[in-house]
């Protein structure tokens, strides 16, 4: 399989080629033909076109060029477009792999990251070609950068104390980074984020919505193009359809980079947790009723998951109708602990292949990567406790909701119910989200407390705490 690149200008050689050949060969005149030949040589100076004979040299290189007959045009012609069709389908338009390109970023433990078997299609290609029947993925290789910007944290290495010298400031360079886990509430509380969150000095709405509009435009104040919401309702799933952790720090500076290069940005992340089994018979419900997120990229380590990885749990473009038992038993059903894997740093355990590593150890390492970067988080929610997580976001961020939001949130399968043994399986398969849980939950409600403190000794103390540290 040929890089990219080189592909590219192969590409790129022959076109220029053709179509000068052509206007040499129709042309007439001495002084254009040697200015043509110029540049065409020029193009193909590394020699891909160059052969002993004909009437032209090759710049650079002291070989003369072959000008080609009507048929050998045709030719190379048919040959540029089926190397082009061929690496559209192989996916190498789409993305440059890092087994490719030379970008393996190692894991944990010194393994290398594996690249795909001899005629191994990769997972983007070949799952987005099967969902949509047509075209190429919304979001390409390019919005993930070579850097990562892990975010900035308001709370000190403990998770349980606001710092003092960090502030977030929508009218700064701050920019608030939503990590939308499935079924997690995530839908409801972000768009109250667009259409309820208010400055709560001016009372001006911090998004414009329009009835129409699938997105707001987040926009600081006084300014009409910087954005301090990375949100699905603000900017869109410009990293992939429910970006995790290990997708999201490696693309939201470039995707805000190449919107905005005025200014060096901050990122404070957050996102919303669910009661585990909840959290999976609602995404087990949505399935059922013939919802997929087949278009979700998983990119990690420099390239997107192969097909091996990630095998596909049905064929067709749904799984409309799916029993609880056949969702429970695939083995490569994301929806299990999907709220660690989507925390975690995924470069630790080898990204999506599972072959690196014995499984505990795997497991051990996701778990302890989700509940660090966990800690680590501006804020997190969790939908079960929404009056409780309304006030930490507004006592994090400065911002006020404009009304009450418990009761914003839809919850389904409360009668369903499971019988002992599928229970078991359940519990054994979704053993790191409750354990992530159950951490996530100690640390939710000594944040609540620490947040109620705060603001208790700023009503107490208002000539000593004009401004809240919050």
């Amino acid at each position: 399989m040929f890089n990219m690149a080189f592909n590219m200008q192969i590409i790129l050689v022959l076109g220029v080629y053709i179509i000068t050949g052509r206007l040499l060969i129709q042309n007439r005149h001495q002084n254009e033909k040697k200015i043509l030949a110029r540049a065409l040589a020029q193009t193909g100076s590394l020699g891909y076109i160059c052969a002993f004979y004909g009437e032209f040299r090759c710049r650079g290189t002291g070989r003369s060029m072959w000008m080609p007959s009507l048929w050998g045009r045709r030719i190379l012609v048919v040959a540029a477009v089926a190397l082009g069709c061929l690496q559209f389908f192989q996916g190498s338009f789409l993305h440059c792999p890092g087994w490719i390109c030379g970008d393996n970023s190692s894991v944990s433990g010194g393994h290398a990251e594996f690249g795909p078997r001899p005629g191994e299609a990769y997972l983007s290609v070949a799952e987005t070609a099967r969902a949509r029947g047509r075209g190429k993925p919304k979001v390409q290789p390019e919005v993930f950068g070579h850097s990562r910007r892990n975010g900035v944290s308001l709370w000190d290495s403990t998770g349980l104390t606001l710092r003092k010298d960090v502030t977030f400031r929508v009218n700064g360079s701050d920019v608030l980074v939503y990590l939308h886990i499935q079924k997690t509430g995530g839908t409801a509380f972000g768009k109250n984020m667009v259409t309820n969150l208010a400055d709560p000095f001016s009372g001006k709405k911090t998004c414009s919505c329009k009835a129409t509009a699938k997105r707001c435009k987040c926009y600081r104040p006084g300014s009409n193009t910087k954005e301090w919401l990375f949100s699905r309702f603000s900017t869109g799933w410009k990293c992939g359809l429910h970006a995790d952790w290990t997708e999201l720090t490696n693309c939201v500076d470039h995707v805000m980079e190449q919107r905005d290069r005025s200014q060096r940005r901050r990122y404070f992340y957050m996102t919303m947790l669910r009661e585990p089994y909840r959290r999976y018979l609602s995404e087990f419900l949505h399935v059922q009723r013939g919802a997929t997120w087949r278009n979700s990229r998983h990119w990690c380590g420099g390239r997107f998951a192969l097909s091996s990885e990630i095998r596909p749990c049905f064929n067709g473009d749904t799984w409309d109708g799916v029993t609880f038992d056949e969702f429970l038993t695939c083995p490569n059903n994301l929806a299990a602990n999907r709220q660690t894997r989507m925390l975690a740093d995924l470069q630790l355990v080898g990204c999506y292949n599972t072959t690196i590593m014995e499984k505990t150890q795997h497991d051990e390492i996701m778990l302890n990567s989700a509940k660090e970067n966990l800690r680590n988080m501006a804020f997190f929610g969790i939908i079960e406790e929404l009056d409780d997580t309304q006030t930490l976001f507004e006592r994090t961020f400065g911002l006020r909701f404009d009304s009450r939001l418990n009761g914003s949130h839809e919850a389904r399968g409360e009668n369903f119910v499971l019988e002992d043994k599928q229970r078991a399986a359940y519990e054994l398969k979704n053993a790191l989200d409750t354990e992530l849980y159950k951490f996530a939950k100690e640390l939710f409600d000594e944040r609540v407390r620490t947040v109620g403190r705060l603001f208790q000794q700023t009503i107490t103390s208002p000539e000593e705490n004009s401004v809240p540290d919050y």
